[in-house]
């Protein structure tokens, strides 16, 4: 008789507005696994309705974290707090292999938003060590299941989806192998499938499946296998727009209605962050009362205070109703519009083969896009999931029972259709590229990716150096193209005798000297 052992498996939503933790419980006997109870949220002290914001604040050395989720995000309301505040990074993941990256997508580089995604991780996991793991050490009992989109391993050769898995990774002992990452559309159609939302359609035999979120939107198309209750994928598309757009649309109105200068906004940028947080909360209180007529009532209103770090202040209360809503955000409901109209042209789904819409995601409930897919596709065709920002890590906790030795993902590829790319684990040892680090006593070949040096066993690269940090930087190599990263390192890194910024990437060319606390290195190439 196989032994029976117990599993408990963590999944993390890492979503560009809000993080979202579940816990799911397994017992494991043989190579079967058999789900006990439901996927539950597993909330920590520091989330806020069941969901922890995105958002961190550096300490006075712009190095390390001095505050995350709610009280980072609080901080935007501070004039002398918000510069420290780094909020909505996710977005910037890979932007840098965009052709034509959207102005949030510029926000920060591709390396800082890894580095903000590492340090909520290690904050957040710390806090799960604590009230969530009581044994202080995770160890084969626990496993960490991670959402990625699924662009970012379907697309330039899964580069960035490599480097998302690798800054994971590194908040985990080196040993741990409990880490797991699925696509986003494959936690969203195991959710669903669980709840029964898939297993009927309204006509056509083509199911849609709509993920909005924060900054991206991403329909998958599928038809569902009668007696197998698989999906066979048919297509993904997706355009960077999403809920925060809108937030960014709202807080450009409401800095008319307060009457601040655009010099004024100008010289304090981040002033336009703090009032994208308030028409946030403006445009889910206003959906919530469209789409529910027990809640209809008086407009949404919020007393907004701004200080500029000038010392001026801007105070108003600020109502929104659905005309005002609609003549900010009209032209990304037009946007939206055209997204389904490629969607349908690029995955070649006619319209007559639809049978049911499902939303998903943290912008789901926007009333305006609600209402737009039952105007086209008919009302009882379009189904907008109970908690639909949860759906996809609901389902992350289900993937692991599905299946110990899964091969294939739940999203089945046709003969025929391309097929991601498998991605490259992490490996501690080096492999081969064109480029290199010469040392005295040593050759670093670099490969694509992203590697950290030091004098922790931790590092891709240990180096036997006292003056070095335990981990000192961040080699990154993207698109033929070598940075690095200095960590906050005690000591420095420099660059042809330069000290180089902390969490800021310097580009490398060949021939430039490298130091990482006393030891030595030129890059080849």
């Amino acid at each position: 008789m196989s032994s029976i052992t117990q599993k408990t498996v963590f999944s993390l939503d890492c979503g560009a507005t809000n993080w979202r933790l579940y816990r799911t419980e397994y017992q494991l006997s043989g190579a079967s696994a058999r789900i006990v109870g439901e996927p539950q949220p597993a909330p920590l002290t520091s989330f806020v309705d069941r969901r922890l914001p995105a958002a961190i604040t550096l300490d006075g050395s712009g190095i390390a974290l001095e505050s995350f989720g709610e009280i980072a995000q609080q901080q935007l309301d501070d004039e002398h707090q918000r510069d420290r505040v780094r909020e909505h990074f996710k977005p910037c993941i890979g932007a840098y292999l965009e052709p034509d990256p959207q102005p949030h997508q510029k926000r920060y580089t591709h390396a800082q938003a890894l580095e903000y995604t590492r340090l909520l991780l290690r904050a957040l996991l710390e806090q799960v060590r604590h009230e969530k793991w009581r044994s202080g050490v995770f160890d084969d009992r626990v496993s960490f299941t991670f959402a990625y989109p699924v662009h970012w391993r379907s697309e330039f050769s899964a580069q960035v989806f490599n480097d998302f898995v690798r800054s994971v990774r590194e908040c985990f002992p080196r040993d741990f192998e409990g880490t797991r990452f699925v696509a986003e559309p494959e936690g969203a159609i195991l959710c669903l499938q669980h709840r029964g939302l898939l297993a009927e359609t309204h006509g056509g035999d083509v199911t849609l499946i709509i993920d909005v979120g924060g900054s991206t939107t991403d329909i998958v198309a599928g038809r569902m296998v009668p007696g197998i209750g698989r999906l066979d994928f048919l297509g993904r598309y997706g355009e960077p727009i999403g809920g925060d757009l809108y937030d960014a649309e709202l807080a450009k109105g409401i800095a008319d209605e307060l009457h601040i200068p655009a010099s004024a906004l100008a010289d304090d940028p981040t002033a336009l962050a703090s009032l994208r947080l308030s028409g946030q909360r403006l445009k889910e209180s206003l959906s919530r009362q469209l789409l529910n007529s027990a809640q209809a009532g008086h407009d949404p209103q919020r007393m907004v205070t701004l200080v500029m770090h000038d010392g001026s202040i801007y105070r108003k209360v600020v109502s929104l109703d659905a005309a005002r809503f609609q003549e900010a955000v009209g032209p990304l409901d037009a946007r939206f519009k055209a997204l389904v109209d490629h969607a349908l042209v690029a995955m070649a789904v006619r319209e007559a083969e639809i049978g049911q819409v499902v939303l998903v995601g943290g912008g789901a409930q926007l009333f305006t896009i609600i209402g737009y897919l039952r105007q086209r596709f008919g009302r009882e065709r379009v189904i907008l999931a109970d908690n639909p920002e949860e759906i996809v890590v609901q389902g992350l906790g289900l993937e692991f029972g599905a299946s110990l030795d899964k091969i294939e993902p739940t999203i089945q590829f046709p003969a025929g259709a391309p097929r991601p790319e498998p991605a490259q684990a992490p490996t501690p040892f080096p492999q081969t590229s064109s480029w290199k680090l010469e040392g005295a006593e040593r050759t670093l070949d670099l490969p694509d990716g992203t590697k950290t040096i030091g004098r922790g066993r931790e590092n891709d690269y240990q180096i036997d150096d006292l003056k070095a940090s335990r981990v000192h930087a961040r080699l990154q190599v993207t698109a033929g193209r070598l940075e690095v990263v200095d960590l906050g390192s005690t000591n420095g890194t420099f660059l042809n005798g330069e000290r180089l910024v902390p969490n800021t990437p310097h580009p490398v060319a060949p021939g430039d000297e490298l130091i990482f606390g006393k030891t030595r290195f030129v890059c080849k190439r």
